[in-house]
């Protein structure tokens, strides 16, 4: 039996790659390769081309893409193929958001050898949305600030890292449920184009990671947030005075006292950015130390812990 090939292209992932990047466990990071494009346009490629057309090759060349190598095995349809390969793909996404603010999503996978008899490669029409809240003028174009920072060759290093890191826990996700739910709502808060759902799905990541066992969200909380973000006083202050006045905000939005999050606000807008570069850096913190990914992924050790935090 052969071993799989998988492409997955990345849309909307702002760079300046040039080439191919070795992420490590089976998983390159590269440019579209042109053999896929000949292929398609050799056999035609049915249903592929029948439904899409020119189009989303065109998007797709644009794109980088995720190339994965899989061992020999029988795959029984298109869904068996998703069901395998969602928890790693999705994997990735996380890695990126967790490094910066993007909107990269996957949008198809093109993989061989085929399930279909007779076609060179096979087409899954596969789709993760992301949305990122930005600020635009009068004129619907984006304010000065509000750009994507661009993933350049520097980003690499940590990309293989936290990818590494989050495929070897994968492998005992049971145990480490914890951090999977943080990141779990992490990833909904970026797949909702809904401001509001975003800032309640941030607000949960965090409450996943810091609220106490028996106790309710309480500046208690954000005393340990702050303490666990930084030691330097002046910092610490800032980050415990910014995530009271985050949680309050919830709180109105939650209990109904405010209806939505006004986009044409900024410094609302603004208070969701910063929630999400708090779950950002609590996230990086964890996995750039294997004694905090023990703790937060045991009941006692990080009740424990918070109470240090909070002390």
């Amino acid at each position: 039996m052969q071993e799989h090939t998988f492409y997955i292209p990345i849309i909307h992932f702002e760079h300046s790659l040039r080439k191919s990047y070795d992420l490590g466990h089976q998983f390159t990071l590269m440019p579209f390769p042109d053999d896929l494009e000949k292929e398609y346009r050799l056999f035609g490629h049915g249903y592929f081309k029948r439904r899409y057309g020119d189009e989303l090759i065109k998007e797709i060349k644009r794109a980088y893409i995720l190339k994965y190598v899989r061992h020999p095995e029988e795959f029984k349809s298109f869904n068996d193929v998703i069901y395998k390969l969602e928890d790693p793909i999705i994997s990735f996404l996380v890695v990126l958001r967790l490094l910066k603010p993007t909107e990269a999503v996957f949008k198809s996978i093109l993989f061989s050898p085929a399930l279909t008899e007779g076609l060179p490669f096979d087409f899954i029409d596969y789709r993760l949305h992301a949305f990122h809240p930005r600020i635009l003028d009068e004129h619907g174009r984006l304010v000065e600030g509000q750009e994507f920072e661009k993933f350049t060759e520097a980003d690499l290093p940590n990309i293989t890292f936290y990818f590494g890191q989050l495929l070897n826990l994968l492998k005992n996700e049971f145990h480490y449920r914890r951090i999977f739910n943080t990141l779990r709502y992490f990833d909904l808060g970026y797949r909702s184009a809904n401001i509001d759902t975003r800032l309640i799905c941030f607000s949960v990541a965090m409450e996943v990671l810091f609220k106490p066992l028996r106790g309710k969200l309480t500046r208690g909380m954000c005393v340990m947030i702050a303490e666990f973000l930084s030691k330097v006083n002046t910092e610490r202050d800032q980050i415990y005075r910014r995530f009271v006045e985050i949680i309050d905000f919830r709180a109105r939005i939650i209990h109904g006292d405010m209806p939505y999050i006004d986009l044409s606000r900024p410094d609302k807008v603004e208070l969701v950015h910063d929630l999400e570069h708090f779950v950002r850096l609590s996230l990086q913190k964890i996995f750039r130390h294997d004694d905090l990914i023990e703790i937060f992924s045991s009941l006692r050790e990080r009740e424990k812990y918070l109470a240090t935090l909070a002390a």
